[in-house]
């Protein structure tokens, strides 16, 4: 900081010193009424815009910690309490930012899925859950390398690194690979290809 700044800042804070009293407190008060956010503002109300500040900055904090889905940040910020207008606001800034973006949320969470060894139907129901329709995925399922041959021989590798601990092999490996998510009629010819196989 320069030797003028630091004088001129001095001088406002011997000035602000002075000041009446009474012209002081209207001004803190001003500054309440601007800053506390009140429940059913208008929507172009300072306290409206104010609410929507809020829950941008809890987006922010929510996607720096994992990326996530609008329905999952609509879902979160309501439960925080926020009006339906800050949340609008805040959800359409973000996604103006490139904060919230189901498209790329879904790339992250179908290859996350895949390296965890889930199967295509339990990929798809999360997608759903989270608000986005599989069909919208350019190239869904097989931009992914997923198809019937691929999810067989994922199916079987899984149960070769996790076997059924159950009395009938068969059936608690079709359970296994169907809880994982595979396809039913994946999951059934693999559990039975697996048991052929022990």
């Amino acid at each position: 900081m320069s030797r003028d700044q630091l004088i001129a800042d001095l001088r406002n804070a011997i000035d602000s010193v002075g000041a009446e009293p009474s012209r002081q407190g209207e001004a803190r008060k001003r500054k309440r009424t601007v800053t506390a956010p009140t429940k059913n503002a208008p929507i172009g109300s300072e306290s409206a815009s104010n609410d929507a500040s809020q829950a941008l900055k809890k987006i922010v904090d929510l996607v720096n910690v994992s990326d996530r889905s609008e329905l999952s940040v609509r879902e979160r910020l309501s439960q925080c309490g926020f009006e339906e207008a800050a949340i609008e606001e805040a959800v359409s800034r973000a996604k103006d930012y490139g904060f919230i973006d189901d498209m790329r949320f879904a790339e992250v969470l179908i290859r996350s899925r895949i390296a965890q060894c889930k199967g295509s139907a339990g990929i798809e129901r999360e997608l759903a859950k989270n608000g986005i329709d599989p069909s919208s995925i350019e190239g869904w399922p097989y931009a992914y390398e997923i198809d019937d041959e691929v999810e067989l021989d994922r199916a079987l590798s899984f149960l070769d690194r996790k076997p059924p601990k159950s009395k009938n092999l068969r059936e608690g490996a079709f359970r296994k690979l169907v809880q994982r998510g595979f396809p039913i009629s994946v999951a059934s010819t693999a559990a039975r290809m697996w048991t052929e196989r022990e």
